[in-house]
């Protein structure tokens, strides 16, 4: 049904400031979590959160992610994409996010 989701500090740090591996975020540099529904082999849909977007949006606070549109599903799976590409197609961002609250909904 859905969950609470908000960037790890790890990686909020680097968005702000940046590491050795990974730039602070610019204005066109993205950080998305992708969700994608199955019901039992076969894949469903797949939805987008935003976490951080440009030098001004990142998420800093708990925020609900509403999951009702992937329906009925018996798994999850979550990756991230985001723009900022390196060393052979690698993400530069370190890759966490933290999730909490998560509520399911069973047919009766």
């Amino acid at each position: 049904d859905h969950m609470y989701i908000t960037n790890a500090s790890v990686t909020m740090y680097c968005m702000l400031y940046g590491n050795g591996f990974s730039k602070s975020f610019g204005k066109d540099d993205y950080l998305d979590v992708v969700i994608t529904g199955y019901n039992g082999v076969e894949k469903g849909k797949t939805i987008k959160y935003r976490l951080a977007e440009g030098s001004d949006f990142k998420v800093n606070e708990w925020v609900k992610w509403d999951l009702s549109s992937l329906g009925a599903v018996t798994k999850v799976v979550f990756h991230m994409e985001e723009n900022q590409i390196g060393y052979e197609s690698w993400y530069c961002t370190p890759m966490y996010f933290a999730y909490d609250d998560v509520a399911v909904r069973f047919e009766e």
